[in-house]
């Protein structure tokens, strides 16, 4: 896979214990004359995943970062844990995939 995106993160499980994770998204292709398709993994919880297809590119890419996105949550709602580093902080999912969100301030009183 040719990569146009990866992050490593640090995961730990209680069967498992502690181990790395690599997210991939590959350079999306024509897949046919109607659609594209984008190369995906999430290293360390799937050994494969199949390529994420849309109508075209911007869809594939999209469906691809929905897929990690949800793979890494059900690892989560699971039990298990996700880190920027081995011994880092812990991963917030709302802002990993949604980097410039924050929660909304309450407003003044």
């Amino acid at each position: 896979m040719k990569e146009i995106a990866s992050r490593k993160l640090w995961a730990e499980c209680p069967t498992r214990g502690g181990f790395e994770v690599t997210l991939q998204l590959g350079t999306p292709y024509r897949a046919s004359a109607v659609d594209w398709a984008c190369p995906v993994a999430v290293l360390g919880l799937h050994k494969s995943l199949a390529d994420q297809h849309g109508v075209d590119s911007w869809q594939a890419v999209i469906r691809a970062q929905s897929l990690v996105q949800s793979i890494l949550q059900d690892f989560v709602d699971d039990g298990g844990r996700l880190f920027e580093t081995h011994g880092g902080q812990s991963v917030d999912m709302s802002s990993l995939f949604h980097p410039g969100s924050q929660p909304a301030a309450p407003p003044d009183a």
